[in-house]
């Protein structure tokens, strides 16, 4: 790896891993001022039938939207983190792949045991291994996110509706307290 890129991921990552923290306390704010909503409409203001009911749930919903969309994007962001470590264990890591397929082979041709008993467990192991292998054929997958202009708009908008949220928040619990 040249130089200049090594100076770059160096000055990114630990910046990514700041915006990451901050974005997911952000989303644990904006879920918090949501369960403030609900739980003061909840207690004070009952819904009475189902249809109240419905309403309630469909907006505590709509309202967790930009916290859930926060904590997907400090997710991705800490994939990014992590994505130098997983590329530089992509080789111990295929190894320990190719000795578990060594051994998913040895089993099947083992005549120790029937091949009706030895099925199963073959084929849970070959399972796991193809779903791990995705780690390593695509490494970059679970960053595409970041590519995704809607994906970036929506947890634009999703920051900036989360002081609303707790503006809101704090409207509701003042309105339930004098009322």
């Amino acid at each position: 790896m040249r130089p200049e890129a090594l100076g770059v991921l160096r000055t990114i990552l630990p910046l990514a891993a700041a915006v990451g923290r901050g974005t997911r306390r952000l989303a644990l704010v904006g879920l918090g001022a949501v369960a403030a909503i609900a739980l003061v409409v909840g207690f004070r203001w009952t819904p009475g039938d189902g249809e109240a009911w419905a309403g309630l749930v469909v907006l505590v919903l709509v309202l967790a939207a930009p916290g859930g969309i926060l904590f997907a994007f400090s997710f991705v962001l800490a994939e990014v983190v992590e994505l130098p470590d997983k590329l530089l264990r992509t080789p111990e890591t295929v190894r320990g792949h190719a000795d578990e397929l060594r051994a998913i082979t040895r089993d099947a041709q083992s005549r120790e045991r029937p091949a009706w008993r030895r099925l199963p467990g073959s084929t849970w192991r070959l399972a796991t291994l193809v779903g791990a292998a995705r780690d390593l054929l695509a490494p970059h997958a679970p960053i595409l996110p970041l590519l995704s202009v809607p994906f970036l708009i929506a947890t634009a908008a999703s920051a900036l509706l989360v002081p609303l949220l707790v503006l809101a928040a704090v409207v509701v619990v003042l309105a339930a307290a004098a009322g």
